[in-house]
């Protein structure tokens, strides 16, 4: 079992509440995600580990907080933010819905600095094209590895949707 297993195994015996998976100032700057994928690839190793840490996951950057811009308006975030997504795209499934994470995952993934109509026009199909190509079938390959049903699965990601609305409006 390799580090990051024994990790897992070790908070699930434990019982930990969630798993926080924290990305450094340096990490983002030189562009180095194997540290946070190394942990978050082992949710994916069996089915214990995906069931018990759904939903439990928070992401969070740091060492950014002095430039007063929320975490996507950074282009070495939104950068770093694309990278990781492109080898783990399973966020709807893991990341908690109770912090920024996944509100910053979706941002950097969007136009910033658009006007409300703009940001209807341009962003929203972006959105969609993320959701129907990349996220909803990371979640659906999870949901399989966990054994949920459809059902179960089309819930979690109206919970998602759910979550960027609400965290639009704050």
């Amino acid at each position: 079992m390799n580090e990051q297993k024994k990790k897992l195994a070790q908070l699930i015996e434990a019982g930990v509440d969630s798993l926080d998976v924290v990305i450094t100032k340096e990490e983002i700057l030189k562009q180095d995600i194997s540290a946070p994928l190394a942990l978050l690839s082992a949710l994916l190793d069996n089915e214990c580990f995906a069931l018990y840490f759904r939903e439990k996951v928070n992401l969070s950057f740091n060492g950014f907080d002095d430039l007063g811009k929320n975490m996507w308006e950074i282009p070495e975030v939104r950068k770093y933010v694309y990278k990781l997504d492109s080898e783990f795209p399973y966020w709807f499934y893991f990341l908690s819905k109770s912090g920024n994470g996944l509100y910053v995952i979706y941002q950097c993934h969007m136009i910033p600095f658009l006007s409300d109509e703009d940001n209807f026009d341009f962003n929203i199909p972006r959105l969609q094209e993320n959701v129907a190509n990349k996220w909803m079938p990371a979640l659906n390959e999870i949901c399989e590895l966990a054994d949920m049903s459809e059902e179960e699965s089309h819930e979690m990601c109206m919970g998602v949707y759910k979550y960027i609305i609400n965290r639009g409006t704050e």
